[in-house]
């Protein structure tokens, strides 16, 4: 039945994802598609992309889609529907949820990306059986979700257990309060020039 597919879509520092996803969380072979943001240089360009990817991710299932899952880098705003990534200010206040619906033709979930990988993983993986668990993205940025009795504990705006800019101390100064955040010494990147930075190739 179609009513067993939906639609994912995943929007991260470097790159987003577009696929159509089974009942059972398996995605569906062809149906997976990644395209760099180049760090959203140009917006138009990056939206315009998106919709391509999501069109040809559909194009692939196959049945239709009954409704669209949104996973971002945050912070999120769940009642506006937009996002406002760290680490993509040109997509600072997109419509991504009203982008999505519009592009799909169904309704879109627009959820952080750490909620969506505490869910993940309560349903089908490590956590699975855990009343109380708390998930992280480590990757061009660092996120987390938290899950209580098996549901997502979002919070008013949608960014609870968005650890990312908590303020951490590494036991070195500091030029500015940005550079102390959780996502500037353990991101991806940020690891990497850490490893540079000391001899490591």
């Amino acid at each position: 039945m179609h009513d067993t597919f939906v639609l994912a879509v995943d929007i991260g520092g470097t790159k987003f994802e577009t696929a159509v996803v089974g009942g059972d969380g398996s995605i569906v072979p062809g149906t997976r598609l990644r395209r760099a943001t180049g760090r959203a240089r140009d917006r138009g360009k990056t939206v315009a992309a998106l919709r391509a990817s999501i069109a040809e991710s559909l194009a692939a299932a196959p049945s239709p889609v009954f409704a669209a899952g949104i996973g971002s880098a945050g912070p999120v705003d769940l009642l506006a529907g937009t996002v406002s990534p760290h680490n993509l200010p040109l997509l600072g206040g997109l419509p991504v949820r009203e982008i999505v619906a519009d592009a799909a033709g169904v309704p879109a979930v627009l959820r952080l990306d750490g909620t969506c990988i505490a869910v993940a993983e309560s349903w089908l993986g490590a956590t699975r059986g855990s009343e109380v668990s708390m998930s992280m993205v480590v990757s061009t940025g660092v996120g987390g979700g938290i899950v209580v009795d098996g549901r997502p504990l979002a919070g008013a705006s949608g960014n609870a257990g968005h650890i990312g800019q908590i303020h951490v101390h590494v036991g070195e100064p500091t030029a500015a309060v940005e550079d102390s955040t959780l996502e500037a010494v353990a991101s991806g990147p940020a690891t990497v020039r850490w490893a540079r930075a000391r001899g490591w190739e």
